[in-house]
């Protein structure tokens, strides 16, 4: 069950290449994070210069790079995001 859903729109901020402007930010629980069941995900959206390429760094860390923009999704079993 989703619970604890929180947003940051718009988070107009800059980061260095290769991230950009960070135009929004969504985090959510499902479950208990941290007691072996459930997990904590962040999704989020920015522009930047590259135009494509895919990047998976670990399992539950996962980034496009599409068309000037980036999409970032991650999730966490062991704490919360902020």
């Amino acid at each position: 069950m989703l619970t604890n859903f929180r947003s940051r729109t718009p988070a107009w901020r800059y980061r260095r290449a290769p991230y950009g402007f960070l135009l929004f930010r969504v985090c959510w629980e499902t479950g208990t994070p941290g007691d072996g069941v459930g997990y904590s995900s962040k999704l989020s959206l920015a522009m930047s210069p590259n135009w494509f390429r895919v990047l998976t760094w670990e399992r539950d860390d996962k980034e496009l790079y599409l068309l000037g923009l980036r999409v970032h999704h991650m999730r966490s079993y062991g704490g919360r995001f902020g």
